[in-house]
């Protein structure tokens, strides 16, 4: 009797630690995580770095062997502003062309080990604050010449993980007021796959990885058969692809990653290819594409082989926000130069450029769209942030600003 009256005298006080526990995670500010490319390092003069609470420099690459190698990597740190006190660096491994090993780096007791080693190394000699992996992509096809294993790459890829979250603890141990230190990934949009595609169960991730950001862009593109969206808040039914900001978010905290591991995607850049028609009075941004090449992006776009593929030297149709920003839209970021032509399109939230000269179409976000991807993600999702893709690329921190203003 007096062990439960004592139970029921302290309920309340129980409850209201939760309530306090919940009220201050809740507070917690959100993630604002940005990617720095080392070969746009020249860029970052203007970018308030202060703004984003994470900043990783990409890419550290490993060659068959596991060495690792950072590009101007006894440069680029000294030359990063001075990060504020609570402001996380990291360092993201692979990438796009950065990934061609992986697969068979993480079948290999010896070369995960050894890559680890200097994991850790590089987190000492750099003081980082922790690692960013990003994969592309375990079990399917990413690069052209990359090598992928459909049945064990996402198993050797959680068993790296884990057996890295254990290294990194070990080396340096959590404290209350740093906390550990990090492993971070940046994944597709779909879950990892398995033989049969996307696994529906992707739980073990998030025990040894504390954020994972979903690259929730490149839906659309020179790959596909319409023109369409780079990265749409919401798809049309029946065009283009069917995914979507919305329906990719959904996917990952169903197949077993909680809402505040997860951190949302934004691009600050969008793709062109060329239409077959003439899209000017268009009633939406779908419309029969040219496939035989892929045009010439903004002004810093060239033609140039796959650094790690190679092949013939193509354009990438990559374009920067801050070209389009200044090549394309006049002062009030809606209004066209030229031969362009602007429209919002309210399915899938993001506007869209069309030249009526080259009928060159180009998909891209801007501050409407990114705040209310935004908004979407922390506020309605309960996500623990957004990630964008590249700091570099935005103009006068625009886009920067219309993400603070969502919060």
């Amino acid at each position: 009797m007096l062990e439960h009256s004592s139970t029921h005298m302290y309920a309340p006080l129980k409850a209201t630690v939760i309530l306090f526990l919940c009220s201050v995670l809740a507070a917690a500010d959100p993630v604002v995580f940005g990617y720095l490319p080392t070969w746009q390092l020249d860029k970052l003069e203007g970018i308030d770095i202060a703004k984003y609470t994470h900043v990783s420099v990409s890419f550290a690459i490993p060659d068959a062997d596991a060495q690792l190698t950072l590009s101007t990597a006894e440069t680029v740190f000294s030359s990063l502003p001075q990060l504020t006190p609570g402001q996380k660096l990291l360092v993201s491994l692979g990438g796009w062309t950065g990934s061609k090993h992986l697969s068979d780096i993480f079948k290999n007791k010896e070369k995960r080990q050894y890559l680890q080693t200097q994991m850790i190394e590089w987190i000492r000699d750099y003081q980082l604050d922790g690692w960013d992996i990003d994969y592309e992509y375990p079990g399917r096809q990413g690069d052209s010449c990359h090598k992928f294993d459909a049945q064990s790459d996402t198993p050797n890829f959680l068993q790296f993980l884990t057996e890295l979250r254990d290294q990194i603890d070990s080396e340096f141990p959590p404290t209350e007021d740093r906390g550990r230190k990090l492993i971070t990934l940046a994944t597709r949009f779909q879950p990892f796959d398995g033989p049969n595609g996307p696994l529906a169960d992707v739980s073990g991730f998030a025990e040894p990885v504390d954020l994972i950001n979903l690259m929730l862009y490149d839906f659309n593109g020179a790959w596909s058969d319409t023109t369409g969206p780079n990265a749409p808040v919401d798809f049309a039914p029946h065009k283009g692809l069917q995914f979507s900001f919305k329906s990719s978010i959904d996917q990952w905290i169903d197949a077993g990653i909680p809402a505040e591991k997860l951190v949302a995607g934004l691009p600050f850049y969008g793709r062109t290819v060329t239409a077959m028609g003439d899209m000017t009075e268009a009633k939406d941004m779908y419309e029969s594409l040219k496939r035989s090449l892929i045009p010439q992006g903004d002004s810093d776009d060239i033609e140039e082989s796959d650094p790690s593929c190679g092949g013939p030297k193509a354009f990438s149709g990559i374009w920067k926000y801050r070209n389009i920003r200044n090549e394309i839209l006049g002062e009030d970021g809606e209004e066209p130069s030229g031969p362009w032509v602007r429209r919002f399109d309210e399915t899938t939230g993001t506007p869209w450029l069309f030249n009526k000269d080259t009928r060159d179409f180009v998909s891209y976000d801007d501050a409407q769209s990114i705040a209310a991807k935004t908004k979407y993600a922390v506020m309605e999702k309960s996500l623990a942030g957004v990630m964008v893709w590249a700091m570099t690329n935005d103009y006068n921190n625009e886009l920067l600003n219309s993400i603070y203003s969502a919060f």
